[in-house]
């Protein structure tokens, strides 16, 4: 019996050291600074606007809108009269948006899509 709490004791010590992430992590627009241009209109479609800002410049307007649920973990009560109850964290949707200008450097309109590398988002 002794040996049982003494396992008991040492899990809810080790529990309360596990984290707990209960939201998806975004990645901000900024993120892709250094990535070629063609990796964003492959992942949010083609852009709403392209606009030449000077002539080393153009930029790409896009709005992206991402939505995960998250949530559904299972946790465990335990009433000692009746034994072991199973719950489930609510879920719920988290919606994470993306919108600006991805400002890349491409000093002619020969330069192809793929080696127009971000340089800056507004």
């Amino acid at each position: 019996m002794r040996i049982h709490l003494v396992i008991a004791g040492l899990a809810l010590a080790h529990a309360g050291c596990a984290p707990t992430i209960h939201e998806t992590l975004a990645v901000s627009c900024s993120d892709y600074i250094g990535r070629p241009i063609s990796e964003r209109i492959a992942a949010l479609g083609p852009p709403k606007a392209v606009y030449r800002i000077n002539p080393t410049q153009i930029g790409y307007v896009f709005e992206g809108r991402e939505t995960a649920l998250v949530g559904g973990d299972t946790y465990y009560t335990v009433n000692y009269m009746v034994g072991v109850d199973r719950h489930r964290t609510p879920i719920y949707p988290v919606t994470t948006t993306c919108q600006g200008v991805f400002v890349v450097r491409s000093p002619t309109d020969a330069i192809p899509i793929s080696q127009r590398i971000i340089v800056d988002v507004l």
